[in-house]
């Protein structure tokens, strides 16, 4: 009678794990396709603002990333990769940056509160459909290496 306890219990053990990976399955299936719908191609707003009173706007701009949106909209662009960390902008358009005069390129996210610098590479950033970004020729604050946000 032992033994038919242990085949029992067994199967009772083997029954609930099929459950909690089925379950864990379907959970796993539902965000991977929340995400694959999120990662694919949004539409934005994408502005240059050249420093020097120059701004152009690329409404409509399509890209899975905000540099995928970039070459959607027919920049030169010029960058030098680091690998996981991303690429990073060096010119746009032939507007190198300045080392001398302390001038970078920088990306901007329009927000309710004003202009936000946009933290990451711009080949890991996955934009918002609809959102408003703006790639500034910005000062940089010598003393604090602070960008300036755009006018």
């Amino acid at each position: 009678m032992a033994l038919g306890n242990k085949w029992a219990l067994a199967s009772v053990v083997l029954l609930c794990w099929a459950i909690a990976a089925s379950l864990l399955s379907v959970y796993y299936y539902y965000q991977y396709s929340d995400l694959a719908a999120r990662v694919g191609e949004v539409t934005i707003n994408l502005g240059i603002d050249y420093g020097n009173g120059t701004r152009i706007w690329y409404n409509g701009t399509k890209g899975s990333t905000l540099y995928d949106a970039m070459v959607n909209a027919g920049w030169e662009i010029k960058s030098t990769d680091y690998g996981v960390m991303g690429l990073y902008i060096n010119a746009i358009n032939g507007l190198e940056e300045s080392a001398s005069d302390y001038k970078y390129w920088g990306w901007w996210s329009w927000t309710d509160f004003g202009w936000s610098h946009g933290g990451t590479a711009c080949d890991k950033y996955v934009p918002s459909p609809g959102e408003t970004i703006l790639w500034y020729y910005s000062p940089v604050d010598p003393t604090t290496f602070e960008y300036a946000p755009p006018p």
